[in-house]
């Protein structure tokens, strides 16, 4: 079976059939230019965006959904509960240069659920199907949904969730294996992704344990997918993209980064969000971000101790470069 396939998005074509999972403070154009660079990737997305707050278009919105001319095929994901405003965000979106939008039907994160937006709407599938209809009728661009496997283990209704938006007009599912009350413990529900992907006619795009190539494997076979979503696995670790990739083309398993890689990833990382935020905020960002980046290496206690105190570039090259020795 050939794992590595294009995947079609309304009329887009797309191709590796890999995708970067939409993650709040990960998956902004910093991010996005590292992982294009190294490949492996086909299909990427902005973090999840509030669809109130794209209506206001502030500063630090647009900074979400920021892109450049050459960053295409490109999902802008948005959240939110009232179909109206929802059309109204995604038309913004359209302008802003997505080549498709995605409605967040799955985030499990209180503050979301709270709007009545992300994993919330699966016990509303009246209103999820209202908010496709209406974003498809704003935008000339396709619309995609992804979902979760339902509210609680009393109501893993993601097939016919997933049917309903198809049906309203959805043009790819994109469907974690998790429910909301399960968060990210527990494994994510292969049979369940199968069962969804045999309830619609659309590609459905599979999310969760996928941190490798097996894992990837594994996926395609249970479910039956048209393209699988990496997330937390990809935290702190672009590489992973092209790893799978290139394992799902080959079966060869490349090696991780060595340790000078990857603090000139992390270095580059840092410039890229200096050029999307300024300093500041760049610094605020790497000290999250350079913990990530050493992940699974010895030594890490002292090095993030000094990381997530770093002020200003001086300080954010001395840091790395101690820690992960790499020349510029």
């Amino acid at each position: 079976m050939p794992f590595i396939a294009p995947l079609t998005i309304g009329n887009i074509k797309i191709v590796p059939n890999i995708a970067i999972a939409p993650m709040a403070g990960y998956t902004d154009l910093a991010y996005r230019r590292i992982v294009r660079e190294i490949g492996g990737a086909g299909i990427l997305y902005t973090e999840l965006v509030s669809c109130h707050a794209l209506i206001h278009c502030g500063k630090k919105t647009l900074a979400l959904v920021a892109t450049t001319p050459d960053e295409h095929p490109l999902g802008m994901q948005i959240f939110g509960s009232n179909p109206s405003i929802m059309a109204a965000s995604a038309s913004i979106l359209e302008d802003l240069g997505a080549d498709f939008i995605d409605i967040n039907m799955g985030c499990p994160v209180s503050k979301v659920v709270k709007t009545g937006g992300g994993a919330v709407l699966m016990t509303d599938p009246k209103t999820a199907a209202q908010i496709v209809a209406s974003c498809i009728k704003a935008v000339s661009i396709p619309i995609t949904v992804k979902i979760r496997a339902g509210w609680d283990d009393s109501s893993r209704n993601a097939p016919e969730f997933a049917k309903r938006m198809a049906d309203a007009g959805a043009a790819v599912i994109a469907v974690h294996g998790r429910t909301r009350a399960q968060g990210y413990a527990g494994k994510a529900d292969r049979a369940l992704i199968k069962q969804v992907v045999e309830s619609v006619n659309v590609p459905v795009i599979a999310n969760g344990d996928i941190v490798d190539g097996h894992s990837a494997i594994d996926m395609f076979e249970k479910t039956g997918c048209a393209g699988i979503m990496i997330g937390r696995a990809a935290m702190g670790a672009p590489w992973i993209y092209k790893k799978i990739y290139e394992f799902l083309k080959s079966g060869k398993n490349i090696p991780d980064p060595s340790s000078a890689e990857r603090g000139a990833l992390a270095w580059k990382h840092f410039n890229y969000l200096k050029e999307l935020y300024g300093e500041y905020i760049a610094c605020l960002h790497i000290r999250r971000i350079s913990c990530s980046y050493s992940r699974g290496l010895p030594g890490v206690k002292e090095f993030r101790r000094k990381a997530v105190r770093v002020e200003s570039s001086e300080q954010v090259y001395e840091v790395l470069n101690e820690y992960f020795g790499f020349e510029t």
